[in-house]
């Protein structure tokens, strides 16, 4: 079965029938969004925007297992997706002398189990326009945390993606500069979450702690619904839960 599988809307409604290197990043249920396409990577899925040529959203299953694989690698090399229309891929030039970083939505260093995961981790569907004083400080930390996190709680859902306020730049041919990123964390042993919304500036790690939120305020900016597969009820408290247990104060 080929690793990589374009899906359609239609498509992702029977995630029985998806295969396993899809479904087992999907399984808590698939963000509803108006995305124009979905794929299925080794290490993630994404749910793809030809409008903003960004990801609406970005899924991912970790442990502590596949956090702690460190496969060795030379070099990767950003690259356009080749399963998405030419017309609506963000490119190498679009970046190019703009001062933004191709910021890793799936970050590549949790990706790093295969060589075939590490490669398809730079693939520019997986990147969003980021400040560099965003992605290489706060976003970094966050990112970095979660790794801890798998490795404490054995098993993580992550959701990320960009927030838009309706006042937005672009760069290149029409890739949205978001006003902000989401994260949103889900340890389905103990059905505890957490959700950051952080603003698209200069972050340090220490101001990240400002930045928990609820996950009802991440759907509400975005349109998606997280967690679906899960019980109404069980969905409902940990999506009303703003200080969980999982993120301690003195982090």
């Amino acid at each position: 079965m080929k690793r990589i599988i374009l899906l359609t809307l239609t498509t992702l409604m029977s995630l029985p029938a998806l295969s396993s290197t899809c479904a087992k990043h999907l399984d808590i249920g698939v963000p509803s969004s108006q995305s124009d396409q979905v794929l299925c990577r080794d290490g993630y899925a994404v749910g793809y925007n030809y409008t903003t040529k960004n990801a609406d959203w970005v899924a991912y299953h970790i442990t502590a297992d596949s956090v702690n694989l460190k496969f060795k690698r030379k070099s990767s090399f950003f690259k356009e997706d080749p399963d998405l229309p030419q017309h609506a891929r963000s490119t190498l030039a679009d970046y190019r002398g703009t001062g933004y970083d191709r910021g890793h939505l799936a970050p590549s260093a949790t990706m790093d189990f295969t060589l075939q995961s590490i490669k398809q981790s730079f693939y520019m569907s997986n990147m969003s326009p980021q400040l560099p004083t965003f992605n290489r400080a706060g976003w970094r930390i966050l990112e970095e945390h979660v790794r801890d996190l798998a490795n404490e709680y054995n098993e993580l859902y992550v959701v990320t993606g960009p927030i838009y306020q309706g006042n937005e730049n672009s760069i290149g041919d029409g890739v949205t500069i978001p006003s902000a990123f989401y994260k949103v964390i889900l340890d389905p042993q103990f059905n505890e979450a957490i959700a950051f919304i952080v603003p698209h500036r200069k972050v340090s790690g220490d101001e990240l702690v400002n930045f928990i939120t609820t996950i009802d305020d991440v759907e509400q900016q975005t349109g998606l619904d997280f967690f679906s597969a899960t019980p109404n009820a069980t969905e409902d408290e940990m999506e009303s839960v703003d200080w969980p247990d999982m993120w301690p104060t003195s982090q």
